[in-house]
């Protein structure tokens, strides 16, 4: 498994580092963590559930993690279930 820590912020029309950890590994489970991150924004939104959805259908593991309950509840808010996108939340 792949692990990346989401950075404070993250534009996805930029090449980061979560755009080059879905190109250079399409055939690995990945662990997002967003810890670190301040704006849960609809482009990275659409960006993990299409992720999710690419993987989800080849077998492949995808979780965003260290959610806080803010975090959790706007995925909630756009309509983001379990069954669309493995979420865990922080401790």
């Amino acid at each position: 498994m792949i692990n990346l820590d989401l950075p404070d912020r993250i534009s996805v029309t930029a090449d980061t580092p979560l755009a080059a950890a879905l190109r250079q590994h399409p055939d690995r489970a990945l662990r997002i963590t967003a810890t670190r991150l301040r704006r849960l924004e609809v482009p990275l939104v659409q960006m993990l559930l299409a992720a999710a959805a690419d993987r989800r259908r080849r077998g492949i593991g995808l979780v965003l993690a260290g959610l806080t309950a803010a975090q959790a509840d706007q995925l909630a808010a756009l309509g983001v279930t379990p069954a669309m996108l493995t979420m865990e939340r922080a401790e």
